[in-house]
């Protein structure tokens, strides 16, 4: 009967629990025991949801890290805003400096640390992003992707710099930041120093737009060191593996 029942109410945590608990003495502990599998089922569940519909594209973690390859990053400091008070106060946050020094890899920890925390967080790649953006132009469509990129707790835009845009697709971009301003956070990782910057996007009007609306309430962390994928192909090739 109970077990018809569980079906019924779709407790598939609390099924997949029965054999396990069904050994516990009292009946108060079994129900509690009963209720908590499902409890952590769902909780599970709606975890793995929120991490998927981010895109994240690899799963990566802080634990990851090894901090002794470049001391002089502050990871223990970004990692401290996974509690989510940045994002709740709609504070932005960059990680500036050299390629290869954990910047992405930080961000992605970083989104799946703040997802467990229940905020919600949408990565992409900031060459995605603005093809994206140009896509939806040319359809007819852009509203409705502003209006989803004005949705998440946090919008991280990885690899800021790494490309240059098309004039349609840089104006785009600061539309983005514009619509998120003081309204959500963002989070982005770039190689290149804010005054740097309309390299990127072409104007110097709307370089410097971007840039003041950007760095208002933001948290600005330097990556400054050795490139950890080219230290680990050099341990590799002095140990003769393949490459």
């Amino acid at each position: 009967m109970l077990r018809k029942l569980l079906v019924d109410l779709k407790m598939r945590g609390s099924l997949e629990a029965m054999e396990t608990i069904s050994r516990i003495d009292g009946k108060d502990e079994f129900a509690i025991a009963l209720l908590q599998a499902e409890h952590d089922f769902r909780h599970q569940k709606i975890l793995t949801q929120r991490i998927n519909k981010a895109g994240f594209p690899i799963d990566k973690e802080w634990r990851e890290i090894d901090p002794k390859l470049n001391p002089g990053i502050d990871f223990k400091g970004v990692q401290k805003l996974g509690n989510g008070e940045f994002v709740r106060k709609k504070e932005n946050l960059c990680l500036m400096g050299n390629q290869g020094t954990g910047k992405s890899h930080s961000l992605i920890s970083l989104g799946r640390q703040l997802c467990r925390e229940g905020l919600s967080v949408k990565f992409y790649t900031a060459c995605a992003l603005a093809n994206a953006l140009e896509e939806a132009k040319d359809q007819h469509k852009l509203s409705k992707l502003m209006k989803s990129l004005a949705k998440p707790s946090l919008l991280v835009i990885d690899e800021l710099g790494f490309v240059p845009f098309s004039e349609n697709g840089a104006r785009l971009l600061f539309d983005v930041f514009a619509t998120r301003y003081e309204r959500g956070s963002i989070a982005i990782s770039t190689n290149l120093s804010f005054d740097k910057w309309i390299q990127i996007f072409g104007s110097i009007e709307l370089t410097a737009a971007l840039v003041d609306r950007f760095t208002h309430n933001a948290n600005i962390f330097i990556y400054e060191g050795q490139s950890v994928r080219l230290l680990n192909a050099k341990h590799k090739k002095t140990k003769g593996e393949v490459i």
